[in-house]
């Protein structure tokens, strides 16, 4: 390899071939190449040319790529971890008191201090700010926080809240100072942010004076590459050197052979339905009902995910998450049942076409996916077949995320078939206080109950977990029983590497991919 002349110049991008809409390398980015330079194929990019890792979902992008960093981290057991702060305490029900380390430097190469991390979180509720990030805010549900001394500050909540410290694990949560023009995004992890080109690329070069040690990779680039199987394709042309998100069918077949180099690890991502209960025809509660029943999800499992890729699902949380999931309950397949119901609730085939009628009128559901995640797509189309079984006709597309949601939220579309980490916070918390709380910003279903509510609050305010598990086993009762979301299957992430990949691990919350580990053999 040649010697690597200039520590601040990036890799030349390599063409991608027959790939389309690849991010065009800068004359600067493509003067000297780097002596170890990794290209990672993800499923998704970045949302903006500068984005805030505090702002929206940028946090899990910059997390992944080891730009930015939280106080606290999860372990791959998934237990709370010291980050950025050496040390936590719970020194009252609304108050955390929180030590940081005295060796981590920014991106700038200046010291990290408790009056940074103020001025960092502190920007999330400022209106306008590239970090503002209200749904966090809400989260943390922060009052105060006071600096005592250069190395130690106190997070004050305005209410009891039990998940506070796994909230700080959030990407989201990220340490921060303000950007320049030569660094518009500073942070303190192992790679520095670059540049990057809207749902494209993303690029870095490593920090040499990062806190846990030099990274052994030069440059990282991640290329968003949303058709699995493209991405597939990119790997095998040398295009990239690791996809994170490889073609379960194409992985199995990997794997059956004993060729390529293979990775796969259980997570808790959840495939799952939000469905629009608010108005319109899944406002029935008998549809939404038969709906679940008459999804067969060993026959989806097997066929979307080829024998590699997960398993079915009972409740929101794998029964992997032995602390948190409801191992009581069930989502059976049921068709017969689901038509009994269908029928005594006088939505019925009155015409002989093999589609159901309610309230006089056809029942045409409009369900959307994205791009993104293999699965999806398979999964879409045999839910569609399903639900024709039962004489519950659909339409079915595929469209950009943000746009599902709004048309969601508006009544256009019936349902919407996404995948979530369900404890990307190790918490059981997030999940449904994020999607289906009354009033939340991502309950795009409209749904509200008063008695899940209560629950979540006392989850948040209880420091018990015993208490707690009692709560979250029944506002995953709750969820079976409404259906706001319908569990399908709970995701096995499958990466494939060259062969020369060295350091990867997958992480089942989903939020760590780069590490000062990560490299590529010579």
């Amino acid at each position: 390899m040649p010697k690597r002349k200039n520590k601040l110049a990036i890799a030349a991008f390599v063409g991608m071939g027959a790939v389309a809409a690849m991010a065009v390398a800068t004359p600067a980015q493509t003067a000297l190449a780097a002596d170890k330079n990794l290209r990672i194929a993800v499923p998704f990019g970045p949302k903006s040319t500068v984005p805030d890792p505090r702002a929206r979902q940028n946090g899990w992008l910059s997390n992944r790529a080891g730009v930015s960093e939280t106080l606290i981290g999860l372990a791959h057991d998934m237990t709370m971890q010291p980050r950025l702060a050496e040390s936590f305490e719970n020194v009252s029900p609304t108050e955390w008191k929180l030590t940081l380390r005295t060796d981590v430097k920014f991106h700038d190469g200046t010291p990290m201090t408790a009056s940074d991390v103020k001025a960092s979180f502190e920007k999330m509720d400022v209106e306008g700010h590239p970090g503002h990030n209200p749904r966090l805010s809400k989260l943390l549900g922060l009052e105060t926080i006071t600096v005592e001394n250069e190395n130690t500050l106190v997070f004050k909540t305005k209410s009891p809240n039990s998940a506070f410290l796994w909230s700080l694990t959030e990407p989201s949560a990220a340490v921060m100072k303000e950007g320049t023009d030569e660094l518009p995004l500073i942070g303190t992890g192992p790679f520095v942010f670059v540049s990057a080109e809207t749902e494209k690329s993303y690029q870095t070069r490593k920090f040499t004076d990062y806190w846990g040690g030099e990274p052994k990779l030069d440059t990282i680039v991640m290329d968003a590459l949303s058709d699995p199987s493209v991405a597939a394709l990119a790997l095998q042309a040398g295009d990239v050197d690791l996809v994170t998100n490889y073609p379960e069918p194409d992985f199995a077949k990997l794997k059956e052979k004993g060729e390529g180099q293979l990775f796969s690890n259980p997570t808790t991502r959840l495939f799952f339905f939000q469905v629009r209960t608010a108005d319109g025809p899944l406002s029935n509660d008998a549809l939404r009902k038969a709906i679940s029943l008459g999804l067969d999800r060993e026959t989806i499992v097997a066929a979307s995910l080829s024998g590699v890729g997960g398993e079915v699902a009972n409740s929101i949380f794998p029964a992997s998450m032995a602390s948190w999931a409801n191992t009581n309950l069930s989502l059976p397949y049921a068709p017969e049942e689901a038509a009994t119901l269908l029928d005594e609730a006088g939505i019925k085939d009155t015409n002989g076409d093999g589609n159901r009628e309610l309230d006089g009128a056809e029942i045409s559901l409009k369900i959307r996916s994205y791009e993104g995640r293999a699965a999806l797509r398979p999964t879409l189309e045999i839910a569609q077949a399903l639900l024709q079984q039962i004489g519950i006709k659909s339409e079915i597309s595929m469209a950009e995320y943000d746009a599902n949601n709004e048309a969601l939220k508006a009544g256009e579309i019936q349902m919407h078939l996404q995948a979530w980490g369900t404890a990307p916070l190790g918490d059981p918390n997030y999940f449904p206080s994020t999607l289906v709380e009354s009033g939340v910003g991502y309950n795009f279903s409209g749904y509200s109950n008063s008695e899940l509510d209560e629950l979540l609050k006392k989850g948040r305010e209880s420091f018990d977990d015993e208490v707690r598990k009692g709560y979250y086993d029944r506002i995953q009762e709750i969820i079976n029983e409404d259906l706001p979301l319908i569990p399908v299957f709970h995701k096995t992430q499958v990466s494939v590497g060259n062969g020369k990949v060295e350091g990867y691990k997958i992480h089942p919350a989903e939020t760590y991919l780069v590490t000062p580990d990560l490299t590529l053999a010579d």
